[in-house]
């Protein structure tokens, strides 16, 4: 993937923001505005001389992608947030993430290294700049970079309360904001710390804490900040309200499906598995079967308090 962040440096404007405590450096065109175009950013911008080594280095351009697209593999063409619009190809130094615009004819293309230390977004001409593209794709990157940083994005809904993180897995639709709201007004102290791709690292002295992201879903929660994650549960819709505690392979599968990881990438896939081992055996896991009601949100504080 040839370096493209270096060719006209003095035409590029240059933004670090720092996430989970890793640094993504964002470089654009001249004439395109970060600052509107990364609002829930805001709170994750940092001055370039604060910034740590960047484990991702990302330019956007208004450059049309005109590389070949002769050998390249279809790993997948399915996207919740991007239906039949998205596609993402593998190639024999890079991956490629297309999406097709809305707004006008054309394709968004994002080259990507294999292990994600560079990416370049080359935006569709004449289109609508969509904020919600851009921050996606660069959530792909920062998802599957900091895997080599000891940072794994998670989906899941984040309660904060008294220094403490609380995350609640599950398939979309399955409630995780519900039981969040539930928190929020039935268990004191409560507060939204991230409503849908929280970050959760393995810090240097070995302990296990949640950060807040740019990335919360249909929720704006974009909170720069962390607590030790107490626990993980993932919620599953039932007539009655019930919690398990999980150990071993089933703690394992049960954190699992929530973790963002290219399952085509041996590398990437293994630094995830090694990751997920290392945060079961250290936070409690559990599935809550349960109704959206007061009850399960109070059985669910009651059943972590004595974990």
């Amino acid at each position: 993937m040839r370096n493209e962040i270096n060719q006209n440096p003095s035409v590029l404007q240059s933004f670090y923001y720092a996430i989970a405590n890793c640094t993504l450096e964002v470089h654009s065109d001249a004439e395109i505005d970060l600052d509107d175009l990364l609002p829930s950013f805001e709170d994750f911008r940092i001055k370039p001389e604060h910034a740590q080594t960047p484990i991702s280095s990302i330019l956007i351009t208004k450059e049309r992608f005109d590389r070949s697209s002769a050998g390249a593999k279809l790993l997948s063409d399915i996207s919740i947030v991007w239906g039949n619009r998205f596609k993402f190809f593998e190639m024999p130094d890079q991956y490629v993430t297309t999406i097709m615009s809305a707004h006008s004819p054309g394709t968004w293309f994002m080259t990507s290294t294999k292990d994600f230390s560079q990416s370049t977004i080359h935006w569709v001409y004449d289109s609508v700049a969509p904020k919600e593209l851009i921050s996606w794709l660069l959530m792909v990157t920062f998802a599957q970079s900091a895997l080599l940083h000891k940072t794994i994005l998670i989906h899941a809904s984040v309660i904060e309360r008294n220094s403490e993180g609380y995350a609640f897995l599950g398939k979309s639709g399955t409630g995780k904001s519900t039981h969040s709201n539930l928190w929020k007004k039935h268990i004191p102290g409560s507060k939204l710390l991230n409503d849908d791709n929280p970050a959760v690292k393995i810090e240097e002295d070995g302990s296990v804490r949640i950060y807040g992201t740019p990335w919360s879903g249909k929720t704006p929660c974009y909170r720069n900040v962390s607590v030790d994650l107490r626990a993980l549960v993932r919620l599953k819709q039932a007539p009655h309200n019930t919690m398990n505690w999980k150990s071993g392979q089933f703690a394992f599968i049960t954190l699992l499906p929530s973790c963002s990881a290219l399952r085509w990438n041996q590398h990437l896939f293994a630094s995830m598995a090694d990751l997920v081992q290392d945060i079961v055996s250290k936070v409690p896991i559990g599935e809550l079967e349960c109704l959206p009601e007061e009850e399960a949100a109070q059985l669910c504080a009651s059943e972590i308090k004595n974990a």
